[in-house]
């Protein structure tokens, strides 16, 4: 007797059933109606495959993917579906894989209405025509379904699934739009109140919030993206955002979607039906200091610009201290723990140092050429390159494995070929930042002597110098540390520092 498999999987308009039903009715009722219609034809079912998702790429349909792997193996003669559109109506790529897999296998289609053998000429032309006429339907459905959502939006209703804290969801027969939260709505405008009338950060202010026992959407404590995320979502003042991101399918097995903001050229932005929280010119003032407060982002490797790196303790907390640039204006010494130790200008915490410095040694002269200075950058480049060169030796060990994995079988030519050429390319890059680390590390070992007189002055050496290396390094090299401390009320140069040498006693 030949063996028949089923075949179930749910498409869209069956969620929309299951939204009333619960979830797994759909299939339930399929797998009895594939049971009954199996037994008056006496179709031997020996397995039936599940698919729980709708609407995905055929990477993501686990058990159809068993199917395919289980046809070519010839377990079956014939796959039981409710319709050919249930097999899969993606790209015209993943709908050929599906079907030449039947035909080459030799395995039969039966669904209710008809029954398909793809070595029929006429079966095989019927079967493509009724998978273009399944395309053309599904992306005349996704387009409609788009323009009534941007119609929706343009109208002023909100569409996305959750609420953003300080609303709650309201629906009726033509509208689906937001009313503020009674207990969130307070937490926003303080929110906008700390941050533009009270010169407060986005952590300071999340830490107050969580002092005071408040709660995100999601029930977690606040953090500093959470309170600029709200800070710059134009919802509180009354407006509809649409279109932000990119969703695709992801052809990672790992992943279900693959996520890209889109260029705000492309978003749609309208006036919504719900109630503003907040003013439109607090919002825009909000704007304007997150605009004028972002920092420039760290890289690695960037040229240091902070002599005091790994030197200045905070006196609160015990952590060191980092230095802090900004667009428009001088760059500051900050605590990152938020633990009340107010920042200051890093000019003014390297003048008191310096200060503290000429107390004590500044009538040494240092002798140059018995003067070790290390070059921390040279630190950096040589442990990247040795970093890159391990890396390259694991890339060139997987490239020559590939060959062994075609012979075995693993990779059939399309797969051997595709990651040869994605290992390939990460070699070629690897290789070129290997060229230009080697090429930083020549200038930085031919721009390291130092040319002053024999004997100088340490401040004078200090100031002479423009490398932020060798100012580091001359630092460490008489300093064990500086702890700083500052009152939140203190003006811009009223802090205290002690500074911990490493060849005398402590001053301060």
């Amino acid at each position: 007797m030949d063996n028949v498999c089923i075949y179930l999987r749910k498409s869209r308009a069956d969620e929309e059933i299951e939204k009333e039903l619960g979830q797994g009715e759909t299939l339930a009722r399929h797998k009895k109606t594939l049971l009954e219609f199996a037994k008056q034809n006496s179709l031997n079912i020996v397995k039936i495959y599940e698919e729980i998702v709708s609407g995905e790429s055929l990477i993501q349909r686990i058990e159809m993917l068993k199917l395919l792997e289980d046809i070519r193996d010839k377990k079956f003669t014939a796959v039981l579906c409710m319709d050919i559109q249930r097999l899969g109506r993606g790209n015209m790529q993943e709908q050929g894989l599906i079907l030449e897999t039947f035909k080459q296998n030799d395995t039969k289609i039966i669904t209710l209405q008809k029954t398909y053998d793809l070595n029929n000429d006429f079966d095989e032309e019927y079967s493509e025509f009724e998978a273009f006429m399944s395309r053309k339907e599904l992306k005349m459905i996704n387009r409609r379904l788009q323009n009534g959502r941007i119609r929706s939006i343009q109208d002023g209703n909100y569409l996305s699934p959750l609420p953003p804290y300080g609303y709650n969801i309201v629906s009726g027969k033509r509208f689906r739009s937001l009313c503020p939260n009674v207990l969130e709505a307070p937490v926003v405008k303080l929110i906008f109140d700390m941050y533009v009338n009270k010169q407060m950060g986005s952590g300071m202010i999340a830490e107050q919030l969580n002092s005071l026992g408040y709660k995100s959407a999601k029930g977690k404590a606040f953090g500093g993206s959470s309170i600029i995320n709200i800070l710059k979502n134009p919802v509180y003042i009354g407006n509809i955002t649409w279109k932000k991101k990119l969703i695709k399918k992801s052809s990672d097995p790992n992943k279900s979607k693959d996520t890209h903001q889109r260029p705000k050229s492309e978003w749609i932005i309208t006036k919504g039906k719900h109630e503003a929280i907040i003013d439109k010119n607090i919002f825009l003032r909000a704007q304007s200091i997150i605009a004028d407060k972002t920092h420039i982002p760290y890289q690695r490797l960037r040229s240091p610009r902070n002599p005091l790196a790994g030197l200045i303790i905070c006196g609160v907390c015990g952590a060191k201290m980092v230095y802090r640039p900004y667009k428009n204006k001088q760059p500051h010494i900050i605590c990152s723990n938020k633990c009340g130790n107010k920042s200051s200008k890093f000019i003014y915490i390297e003048q008191a140092v310096l200060k503290a410095l000429n107390l004590w040694i500044g009538d040494f002269q240092f002798d140059i050429s018995d003067c070790y200075i290390i070059d921390t950058n040279m630190i950096a480049y040589k442990k990247q390159l040795s970093s890159l060169k391990i890396e390259l030796k694991n890339f060139e060990h997987q490239k020559s494995n590939l060959h062994d994995l075609v012979e075995r079988g693993v990779y059939d030519d399309a797969t051997f070929l595709a990651r040869h050429n994605t290992i390939e390319n990460k070699i070629n890059i690897i290789n070129n930042n290997i060229s230009e680390l080697e090429k930083k590390i020549k200038i930085s070992s031919q721009s390291s002597i130092f040319t002053f007189p024999k004997t100088i002055k340490f401040i004078d050496l200090y100031r002479k110098t423009q490398d932020i290396n060798k100012k580091n390094a001359l630092l460490k090299g008489v300093l064990e540390k500086i702890v700083y401390e500052k009152a939140k009320a203190a003006k811009e140069d009223d802090f205290s520092i002690k500074v911990y040498m490493n060849i005398m006693k402590q001053s301060e």
